[in-house]
Parts: structure tokens; C-alpha cells; sequence
């Protein structure tokens, strides 16, 4: 097999290794980047560890959570992972 076959081998390899895995992780990882720090106060949001929480404060690095009535926690901006889901329909009736 001549070396420049071997070479588009090795460069297509290379490419769809990147395709397939690298830019994918690349795009998870900017759009979690900017739900952090795109979050505000009130904002819904979930952290790591699975705790439900309102935002009361941010600074540059911390955000501070309501989990419970009078209970704030302050936690890394990096543990925010997601917006929390608005309630459905039935439940924000049941509330009532």
C-alpha cells in the first residue's frame, strides 16, 4: 500500500473521529457555557445534584439558590445544568 494512501487513511480516520466525537462535545459544552452565564435572578434552574432551585443572587463565580421558603444555598455557577421546566398545565391548576 503506498505511504500516501496510508496518509488519507490515517487523515479520514482522523476527521471523522473529530466529526463524530469532538465537535458534538464541543457544542455541549458551549451551550452549557452559556446557560450559565446567561441565568438571572429568578431564574428556575437545576443544579448537579439534582436540587430544584430559585435564584436570589449571582456574582461572578457563585450563584445563590432558593431551595425552600427562607433556605438559601450558594453553589459554583458551573453546578447550574439546566433550567428547571415549566409546570404543566395540570399541575399549576391543582396549585390554585
Amino acid at each position: 500500500m503506498p505511504a500516501s494512501l496510508q496518509f488519507a487513511i490515517i487523515a479520514i480516520a482522523l476527521l471523522g473521529f473529530w466529526a463524530i466525537i469532538v465537535r458534538p462535545a464541543r457544542r455541549s459544552q458551549q451551550r452549557m457555557s452559556e446557560l450559565q452565564h446567561g441565568i438571572a435572578v429568578g431564574d428556575d434552574v437545576i443544579i448537579s445534584a439534582g436540587i430544584f432551585g430559585t435564584v436570589r443572587s449571582l456574582n461572578n463565580e457563585t450563584v445563590e439558590l432558593e431551595i425552600a421558603p427562607n433556605t438559601v444555598i450558594t453553589v459554583a455557577r458551573q453546578a447550574v445544568v439546566s433550567r428547571a421546566p415549566d409546570p404543566a398545565p395540570d399541575e399549576q391548576s391543582s396549585e390554585d
